[in-house]
């Protein structure tokens, strides 16, 4: 895994310049060992790309563009030497671009930290991330941590040339609904069509694709396009032998003719660290994600398998439209449904924080008014996907070889073109299914696991079922890292002392408020410290 960088500016001094900061970027703000190594400048010197991470030589012959060919150089103009810098991102955004002006120049990188740090904006934050962590729990529109640093919309291209930019509308890797590609329709058979070209390459690798497969609707329609494709698949199922996950997986995988294995998860009475799990999630994460999410920690050992899950699937569904489609009422509720997301802990922030960042909502009240079930359904693509996930899929790549097909813009597109009432009631992906594996269509879903007595071990999980000790470090964490990092310019401090007072009713604010204390302090560069381990009961 590497990450890139690229820089575009007006002199050749002062790409040298931002260049060489690049190059000396403290290692504690990259969650991968470096150092960053120069793969191309312009013949005039004013643009140049750097590569920091493991693989970050160049292979002989091969093109020089970022990890996910997000990143590249341009041609370079018939005389004089000039060469532009591009970026491009997808409709689903979730290989993020990263894009900081500075005076004179243009940078342009998959890391958010790595363009703070060669912008010397790493220590000036945004509070609009800091309010949107503790609201739907992860960034909204181009808001990254740091002020200047923003995040590439989705379709978009960046060209820079010379320390200009320019953007224009990408043209996707399909258009089902103007007809598109052959075999990408906005149908049920586009989408399974789709998807069947998008997994098809991992036949190339050899080796099993080592796939997530859980009792729910998306994995299954993964490893139904990866064994219709001709692809071989080893499944596995995280928890015990008796959850329905389990059970029903292990169905799935038998109807498939598939490999299926089981692995059990943490029980009470372990031990965590939980200073360590703060500070890796925000440095792997980029600082977009609470330290609630399990998303690794830095310097992984080298993965081997590719991978692969159901993630995005719920953009086959509508995203959050689903919940308020065939509902009375149904631009009510979805009015709702975005108020509770975007404004659930708006009581925790201060006064003009909390007005600013109501005021980055309005394009979103007034897409509702025009089409409540379109705006959620596109508010979901934006922002869950365009951010959570992106940020989500950042960090696993550095520990991993993820692919995520139901991310793959032709899938995305394809099931787009479905009239979004097919896609609320479940009818997509069902017809999707039933074109890959009829057979799974009579699988039932795995519901909750049953109840039982005493401590539920089938359901346990330590970041909402942690005791008095771990609640106690969390408390103190926040209010002592907060009040020197500056969070309670962003956040009220007695909103954040009665969340934070034992025993914690919200404990998802909580890990975010621990969280945004150790971004805002710059903690998490002691990220790869040893720390003392804490008991989970």
């Amino acid at each position: 895994m590497y990450f890139t960088l690229a820089v575009s500016a007006a002199s050749p001094e002062r790409c040298a310049a931002l260049t060489g900061r690049a190059r000396i970027a403290d290692p504690a703000v990259l969650p991968v060992p470096g150092p960053a190594e120069v793969a191309w400048q312009s013949p005039d010197g004013r643009a140049a790309l750097l590569r920091w991470g493991t693989g970050a030589a160049l292979a002989a012959g091969l093109p020089v563009a970022s990890h996910a060919g997000t990143i590249w150089p341009g041609t370079p103009a018939s005389g004089g030497g000039r060469a532009p810098v591009v970026a491009r991102t997808t409709a689903t955004r979730v290989d993020p671009v990263y894009v900081a002006e500075v005076d004179g120049a243009v940078i342009l990188s998959d890391r958010a930290m790595w363009a703070a740090w060669t912008a010397n904006r790493l220590d000036d934050h945004d509070p609009l991330l800091a309010c949107a962590l503790l609201n739907p729990g992860f960034p909204l529109g181009a808001a990254t941590p740091f002020r200047g640093v923003s995040a590439l919309p989705p379709s978009t291209i960046v060209q820079v040339l010379s320390g200009t930019a320019s953007r224009t509308a990408a043209e996707p890797a399909v258009t089902p609904a103007a007809g598109g590609s052959p075999g990408f329709t906005g149908s049920a058979a586009g989408v399974a069509a789709a998807l069947i070209d998008a997994v098809a390459p991992l036949r190339e690798g050899g080796k099993p694709v080592e796939l997530s497969l859980t009792g729910g609707k998306d994995s299954r329609l993964v490893a139904a396009a990866l064994v219709k494709a001709g692809v071989p698949v080893r499944a596995q199922t995280h928890g015990f032998a008796d959850h329905p996950d389990v059970v029903i997986a292990a169905e799935v995988a038998r109807v498939l003719g598939i490999h299926h294995e089981v692995r059990v998860p943490a029980v009470p009475g372990q031990r965590v660290d939980v200073i360590g799990r703060i500070r890796a999630t925000v440095l792997v994460a980029d600082g977009m994600l609470s330290a609630f999410e399990n998303v690794g920690r830095p310097d992984p050992a080298v993965a081997m398998a590719v991978t692969a899950g159901g993630h995005g699937g719920e953009l086959l569904r509508g995203g959050y439209a689903e919940a308020a489609a065939g509902r009375r009422a149904a631009g009510l509720r979805a009015a709702e449904l975005l108020r509770r997301l975007t404004t659930r802990r708006l009581g925790l922030l201060r006064r003009g924080a909390a007005a600013g960042y109501v005021a980055s909502l309005a394009p979103w009240s007034g897409a509702l008014a025009r089409g409540p079930l379109r705006a959620l359904d596109d508010f979901y693509l934006v922002n869950r996907a365009g951010r959570w996930s992106a940020a989500a899929r950042q960090a696993y790549l550095i520990r991993e070889c993820l692919v995520q097909p139901l991310f793959d813009e032709r899938v995305v597109l394809a099931a787009r073109a479905v009239p979004l009432a097919t896609r609320t009631s479940g009818e997509l992906s069902r017809a999707v299914l039933a074109e890959l594996c009829p057979p799974l269509t009579e699988i039932p879903l795995a519901g909750k696991a049953p109840a039982r007595s005493g401590q539920d071990r089938a359901s346990f999980d330590w970041r909402r079922q942690y005791g008095g000790e771990i609640a106690t470090f969390l408390r103190d964490y926040a209010l002592d890292l907060g009040a020197s990092g500056g969070l309670y310019d962003v956040v009220n401090r007695a909103a954040a002392e009665k969340a934070l007072t034992p025993p914690h009713q919200d404990r998802a604010t909580v890990w975010a408020l621990a969280t945004l204390a150790c971004l805002l302090s710059g903690d998490y560069r002691h990220a790869r410290d040893p720390a003392q381990l804490l008991p989970v009961g």
